[in-house]
């Protein structure tokens, strides 16, 4: 949201981690590779890096569980293995949501 009456906003860094779970590919020894999540991550991350968040189309509330539910709707058809994500905005405030494989929103 708009700090001022001129509608100026503040900036705010968050942590975001994502968390997947499934098989172990025994051949590389992974379940999936990192720069693989990275690469279709980065749109959605382009969408929130340097963007009032309150003008996210989606957004359902203006609150960091709306946040991650929103990353969730995005991420999870292109990385189904995500099983959590937690969304930091400080060392001691933030959310972690958990998700099972045929959820569209988190368990709360």
């Amino acid at each position: 949201m708009p700090f001022d009456a001129d509608g100026n906003y503040t900036g705010h860094s968050y942590l975001v981690r994502l968390m997947l779970s499934g098989g172990i590919d025994r051949t590389m020894g992974w379940l999936l590779d990192f720069g693989d999540v990275k690469d279709r991550f980065k749109p959605i991350y382009r969408q929130l890096d340097h963007n009032p968040l309150d003008k996210l189309a989606g957004l359902r509330r203006a609150d960091n569980a709306a946040v991650a539910e929103w990353i969730h709707a995005q991420l999870a058809p292109l990385v189904p293995e995500l099983s959590r994500i937690d969304l930091m905005e400080s060392d001691d405030a933030g959310v972690s949501l958990h998700f099972r494989q045929d959820m569209r929103w988190p368990l709360l």
